[in-house]
């Protein structure tokens, strides 16, 4: 079986119409040319007649035939025209702002005890840390605390499979009643 190359440019191929020019290549140097044979008929030669000439030329063949990076002047021109309508883009720069902290008129606040009054959940958690770092607490439920009660009672040569432990109650309940908030 024969082997054939897949074309690779399929969008971007345009078809030649006379010689190496394109529809669009070709539409671009008529117009160009019906102008300049108009600038002749219509304008008596003199020498601005020549530059206006000469100027429609080189525009025609430069529009038509130049490209730049594989994009022909038209798309120049029009991306151009777009960007000029679209909005700028903004370019970050850095101020030169001190932060207030390094600022030598920074006076921090310092709030004096006793006489700000804390919310209820900063006064709750106050009153919490207070109370385990006193030591009062060890840190179980009254739940968690006859668990271990329970495990400690268990004799230690019995293995947990052959003699189930009797405990007061089951390890494993639903929550019916409410938590001990302490």
């Amino acid at each position: 079986m024969k082997t054939h190359r897949i074309p690779r440019h399929v969008t971007g191929y345009q078809g030649r119409i006379i010689g190496r020019l394109s529809p669009k290549q070709f539409i671009y140097l008529a117009i160009g040319g019906i102008s300049i044979f108009f600038v002749f008929t219509v304008v008596p030669l003199s020498f601005a007649t020549i530059i206006i000439v000469s100027l429609i030329g080189l525009f025609t063949f430069t529009f038509a035939l130049a490209s730049i990076e594989e994009r022909s002047l038209d798309e120049w021109a029009l991306n151009f025209l777009l960007a000029l309508q679209s909005t700028p883009q903004y370019i970050w720069r850095k101020e030169e702002k001190i932060p207030e902290i390094l600022d030598p008129a920074y006076q921090p606040h310092i709030p004096h005890p006793g006489k700000e009054k804390l919310p209820a959940s900063q006064q709750k958690l106050n009153n919490f840390l207070e109370f385990w770092r006193s030591g009062k607490g060890n840190g179980f439920t009254r739940r968690e605390e006859e668990f271990l009660q329970n495990l400690k009672n268990i004799q230690v040569g019995e293995s947990a499979a052959s003699s189930p432990t009797k405990l007061s109650r089951p390890v494993v309940e639903a929550h019916t009643e409410p938590l001990d908030t302490r």
